[in-house]
């Protein structure tokens, strides 16, 4: 279940950002299947039908291009608008992955950049106090265009991605695997390294370009790894040697590959390298 308040202006795309975010957090489990999405929403009074109308179609079209579809939901009175759902998924029992089960001697891989916090700031700001910032308007025009279109990009490809790299090599290659939202890089590797009994070295931070120069402005701790994505990539730990594969299998798929990190023995923790490498994208 996840729901929240919208984050861009457009309607309709706020409504495949919320599908997105709400779909995510089952494919980050491996499961491929997802049965139907109940659409929960808030919608104040004076709110117009249209832009109600326009986020429900925005949701829905992403579930339909996700093979999946609506199966009800529930709409309430609310002083803001909301929007989310719960989803359904089923799949079998060797194919579900958690956040436990990295091993020494894994590649952690993620499937999207990061900083979208920070290029929703910036779209909150444009265009009344632009002028204050250091950055050219077709820069900032490109900064929030990108957030918005990873945001709405499935991570089911990533999962397909895998499963299909899991099929030619015969073996299941992935030991954990979460997404990237609310508590940062280091906030989900913690909760791998803790559920694993390892650490995770963070080493590299792909970051939507930008983003890096934004981040510190708003009070955003994107370059401490703490910083909030809506929507964010697939973290997965993956075995050593099918690192390469795995990137090239993703980029088939049209999504980003980062190697990002390892997995090292350790108390489950996880840092980020004193020679931390930021990645513009």
């Amino acid at each position: 279940v996840d729901v929240f308040t919208p984050i861009v202006d457009d309607p309709y795309i706020q409504g495949r950002i919320a599908a997105c975010n709400s779909t995510s957090d089952v494919y980050a489990m491996g499961v491929l299947d997802i049965t139907g999405v109940l659409v929960i929403m808030g919608i104040p009074e004076t709110l117009p039908v249209e832009v109600s109308k326009k986020m429900l179609m925005g949701f829905q079209d992403f579930c339909r291009e996700d093979n999946t579809s609506i199966i009800g939901g529930h709409t309430i009175l609310n002083p803001w608008p909301l929007i989310g759902g719960a989803v359904i998924g089923v799949g079998a029992k060797e194919d579900i992955l958690t956040k436990g089960g990295a091993k020494e001697g894994d590649k952690i891989l993620l499937t999207k950049p990061l900083g979208t916090q920070s290029a929703m700031a910036l779209s909150r700001v444009e265009p009344e106090y632009s002028d204050l910032l250091d950055i050219e308007k077709s820069e900032r025009e490109e900064i929030i265009n990108k957030a918005i279109e990873l945001m709405s990009f499935s991570n089911k490809k990533g999962l397909l991605a895998l499963r299909k790299l899991e099929e030619e090599i015969g073996k299941k290659i992935a030991h954990a695997m979460t997404d990237i939202t609310g508590f940062g890089i280091l906030g989900h590797g913690n909760e791998v390294a803790k559920e694993s009994k390892v650490d995770i070295e963070i080493h590299t931070l792909p970051v939507i370009k930008g983003s890096d120069y934004l981040a510190p402005l708003f009070g955003h701790p994107l370059l401490e790894g703490y910083g909030a994505e809506t929507a964010g990539g697939l973290f997965i730990s993956i075995e050593n040697e099918y690192v390469e594969d795995m990137i090239d299998m993703l980029h088939k798929y049209g999504c980003y590959g980062f190697e990002v990190g390892k997995v090292k023995s350790g108390i489950g923790k996880a840092y980020l390298s004193e020679n931390l490498k930021i990645l513009k994208v």
